[in-house]
C-alpha cells in the first residue's frame, strides 16, 4: 500500500501488538510518516493488568458477535413457540417453524450475520487479534469455563457497525452533511491554513480525515477501543486496491420495523478510498505524506499536559462536549491547548453522557444507595446552553458564531419507524490574540 496513511490510527494497534496493552491514562502514542514514537508514563502493575483485560474483553466482543446473534434468534424462536396454539393459527408462515418461509428467513439472517462477522474478523485479523473462529475453538476447549462478554460490550459492537454506515457508506452522506459539513466549512473559514486541528471523539475517523484532506495538520482522538480497532482497519486496509465489505448493521433490531427485509439491508463500506479522500484526485503515491495522526486515550489525560499548551490552531468537535463529566474542565483544557487566535468549532447536542441519578427524599448524600456506580455519574453537571455559553465566556472565549436548533440525526435507519433527531447547537469560539 502506498505510504500515505502510515500516520493513521494504526499506531494504536502497533502498541497493542508490541505490548498487548491499550494506551490510556496519561499515555499518548503517535505514528507518522517519519518515525514511530511512544511516550508512556509509568503505570502501576494494576493499571497494566486492567488495560490488558480491557483489550481482551473488546477482542472477545468482536469475536462473539455471531454467538450473540444466534442467541437472539433462539430467544425469538422460543417466544414464538411459547405462543398458544390459538395464537399460532393467526401468525404468518414466516414466523412458524419449521415452515419453508421460516427457514428462508433464518437463512437470510444467518447470511447477514456472516457478513457482519466477516467484517469484524477482518478488523481483528488486521490487528493481529483472535477472530470468531479462534473464539469457537477456544470455547470448545474451555467448555463451561468459557466467558461471554457483557451485553454492554455487544451493544458497542453494534454501535461500531452502525457508525460504519454513518462515517463510511454512501447512505451516511446525509448525516455527514448535517453534522460534519458545518464544522469543515468553519475550519476553512477561520483556522489558519496548515494549522494544527484536533478532532476529539473522532470515532471511525471520517471527519478527521476530511479535515486533513483540506490541508490542515490533523490529529483525531478517541478513547473507545471498540472504535479504534475498526478505524485502524478502515483507514489503513480498505478502499482503492484494498478490501471493501458489505455490512447489515441493523440485524437484530426487533422493534419499529416496517418490513422483514429492513434489518437485512446491505451497506458497502468504505464508500471512498481513504487515501484518495486525503490526497484529492492527484496521483496518490506521488503526493507527500499528510500530517495526520490518531491518539488513543482520554481527552483530558492527553491534552491537559503542558506539552500540548498553545500548540493547536483549532479544535473541531462533533457530538463531543457533552461527554464531559464537567464541561468546565473541557473548556479550560481547550483554552490551554489553543494558540492565541485559535478556534473551538463545535456541533452537537447536550445529552450529557454521565448524567446520573438525583438524591431521593430519604437521602442526604449523592449516590447514597447507588451501590458500585461509576462515580462520574454522581459528578456530572448538566447545564443548559445558556450556561455553557457563559462558562466559555468566563474562561475567556469570544463567541464568533452561534446557531441553535440544527436538525441532526445519529446513525439513523432510514426505514425504521423511529429515529433520534437532535436539535443541535453549532458555535465557533475564539481565543483572543492577547
Amino acid at each position: 500500500m502506498p505510504g500515505m496513511l502510515v500516520m493513521l490510527v494504526m499506531f494504536v494497534m502497533l502498541v497493542m501488538r508490541q505490548s498487548n496493552k491499550f494506551p490510556k491514562h496519561k499515555n499518548i502514542t503517535k505514528f507518522d510518516a517519519l518515525h514511530f514514537q511512544t511516550n508512556l508514563t509509568m503505570r502501576s502493575p494494576d493499571d497494566a493488568m486492567e488495560e490488558q483485560l480491557h483489550m481482551q474483553r473488546v477482542c472477545n466482543a468482536y469475536g462473539q458477535y455471531s454467538m450473540f446473534q444466534q442467541a437472539l434468534r433462539r430467544s425469538l424462536r422460543k417466544r414464538l413457540d411459547n405462543c398458544s396454539e390459538r395464537s399460532k393459527k393467526f401468525l404468518p408462515k414466516g414466523l412458524l417453524s419449521p415452515s419453508q418461509e421460516a427457514l428462508g428467513r433464518e437463512k437470510e439472517d444467518r447470511e447477514a450475520e456472516s457478513r457482519n462477522q466477516e467484517f469484524l474478523d477482518a478488523v481483528m485479523t488486521h490487528a493481529n487479534q483472535p477472530t470468531s473462529r479462534d473464539q469457537l475453538e477456544y470455547k470448545k476447549r474451555e467448555g463451561g469455563r468459557y466467558r461471554f462478554e457483557s451485553d454492554n460490550d455487544h451493544s458497542k459492537i453494534q454501535s461500531v457497525l452502525k457508525s460504519c454506515v454513518r462515517d463510511w457508506s454512501s447512505e451516511g452522506a446525509r448525516e455527514r452533511e448535517q453534522c460534519y459539513s458545518p464544522i469543515i466549512n468553519a475550519c476553512e473559514k477561520y483556522v489558519r491554513a496548515g494549522g494544527r486541528v484536533l478532532v476529539p471523539g473522532s470515532g471511525l475517523g471520517r471527519l478527521a480525515l476530511e479535515l486533513a484532506g483540506k490541508n490542515f495538520a490533523v490529529q483525531g482522538n478517541d478513547f473507545s477501543l471498540h472504535m479504534l480497532f475498526a478505524s485502524d482497519y478502515l483507514l489503513n486496509a480498505c478502499g482503492g486496491a484494498g478490501v471493501a465489505h458489505e455490512v447489515s448493521p441493523y440485524l437484530g433490531s426487533t422493534v419499529n420495523r416496517n418490513r422483514v427485509s429492513d434489518s437485512l439491508k446491505r451497506h458497502k463500506i468504505p464508500d471512498v478510498d481513504p487515501q484518495r479522500l486525503l490526497c484529492g484526485d492527484g496521483e496518490v503515491a506521488g503526493v507527500g505524506a499528510a500530517d495526520f495522526s490518531m491518539a488513543g486515550g482520554e481527552f483530558l489525560d492527553i491534552y491537559e499536559r503542558k506539552e500540548e499548551h498553545g500548540k493547536w490552531s483549532g479544535v473541531a468537535s462533533c457530538f463531543f462536549i457533552d461527554t464531559a463529566v464537567n464541561v468546565v474542565d473541557y473548556f479550560l483544557c481547550i483554552w490551554d491547548m489553543l494558540e492565541p487566535g485559535g478556534y473551538l468549532i463545535n456541533l452537537g447536542p447536550l445529552l450529557y453522557h454521565w448524567s446520573g441519578p438525583n438524591m431521593r427524599p430519604d437521602e442526604s448524600q449523592l449516590g447514597q444507595n447507588s451501590g458500585r456506580m461509576d462515580p462520574r455519574y454522581l459528578q456530572s453537571i448538566d447545564v443548559c446552553w445558556e450556561d455553557v455559553r457563559e462558562i466559555m465566556q468566563n474562561v475567556g472565549f469570544e463567541i464568533v458564531e452561534e446557531t441553535t436548533g440544527l436538525d441532526c440525526q445519529y446513525t439513523r435507519d432510514e426505514d425504521s419507524f423511529m429515529f433520534t433527531s437532535y436539535r443541535c447547537v453549532f458555535f465557533v469560539a475564539r481565543k483572543p490574540e492577547k
